[in-house]
C-alpha cells in the first residue's frame, strides 16, 4: 500500500508533466539547436544565472516541446512529457507514465505559477478554451518566487537555489529545489532555467527504517 502510494505522489506531483508515447532518443542538450531545431550541447558553457533574475516563463520548455525522463525504483517512475502553450501565460503539460495519461494546466503570473486543473484525460486532442480558463480557480501553487531558502507555498519549501543536479541528459548547475514532507515520505522537484522540472525525487522510509527511492530524471529533449 505504500508504494501504491508512493506512485500516487509521483503521479499527482505535477512535474511539468505529460504525454507522448514511450521513446529511447539519444539524449540532447541545452546550450544551441541545429537547423532542425533540436537542442544540442555546448560544454564550454558555464553561465551563472541568478535566481532573481529568472522569469516565471522560464520553468517550462517551450511550445511542442517533448521531453523523455528516465525512471528509477518504480515502474511508473518512467515519464513521457509533451508541452503546449496554447495561450499567452497558459501551459499546458501532458505526462504518461505508462499507466495514465494526465494533464496539467499552469497560469503563469508574474511572480508565481499556479496549477489550474490536473487530471487524467484519455487524450491529447480537448482542452479548454481561454475563456474557461480565465474562469478557473487556481488550486495549488506550483512554483513561488522569491527564489530564496525558506520561501514557502502550500506544502512545499525551497531548500536550496544552487545545486548541482546529475542527469542521463546532462549536469545541470544552479537548480532550484523545493521539498515537501509527509510523515514517512519526502518528495523533491529540481528546477532548472530554460527546462522545468529535470528532476523528480521521492524518498520513503520504510518499517524497518531503510529507504526506498524513487526518481524520475531527464534524459532527451525534442523541440
Amino acid at each position: 500500500m505504500r508504494k501504491i502510494n508512493l506512485v500516487l505522489c509521483l503521479v499527482v506531483a505535477t512535474f511539468v508533466f505529460t504525454g507522448c508515447s514511450k521513446n529511447s532518443s539519444t539524449a540532447l542538450d541545452n546550450s544551441g539547436s541545429d537547423s532542425k531545431g533540436i537542442i544540442t550541447k555546448d560544454t564550454e558553457s558555464k553561465e551563472v544565472v541568478s535566481p532573481t533574475d529568472i522569469a516565471m516563463t522560464d520553468f517550462f520548455l517551450p511550445d511542442g516541446s517533448k521531453a523523455h525522463y528516465q525512471g528509477d525504483g518504480n515502474e511508473f517512475a518512467e515519464l513521457d512529457i509533451e508541452v503546449a502553450h496554447p495561450f499567452e501565460n497558459y501551459v499546458i503539460i501532458y505526462e504518461n507514465n505508462g499507466g495514465a495519461l494526465v494533464r496539467t494546466i499552469y497560469k503563469i503570473d508574474r511572480d508565481e505559477i499556479v496549477i489550474i486543473d490536473n487530471q487524467m484525460v484519455e487524450s491529447k486532442t480537448d482542452f479548454p478554451s481561454q475563456k474557461e480558463l480565465d474562469a478557473m480557480t487556481p488550486t495549488g501553487i506550483y512554483l513561488k518566487k522569491p527564489f530564496t531558502k525558506g520561501t514557502s507555498f502550500g506544502d512545499w519549501t525551497i531548500i536550496d537555489t544552487d545545486v548541482n543536479v546529475e542527469t542521463p541528459y546532462q549536469n545541470f548547475d544552479h537548480a532550484i529545489v523545493i521539498e515537501k514532507q509527509d510523515k514517512d515520505v519526502i518528495n523533491r522537484k529540481y528546477f532548472v532555467k530554460g527546462f522545468g522540472e529535470v528532476k523528480r525525487e521521492s524518498i520513503m522510509t520504510t518499517d524497518d527504517g531503510s529507504k526506498y527511492i524513487v526518481t524520475s530524471t531527464l534524459k532527451a529533449v525534442d523541440q
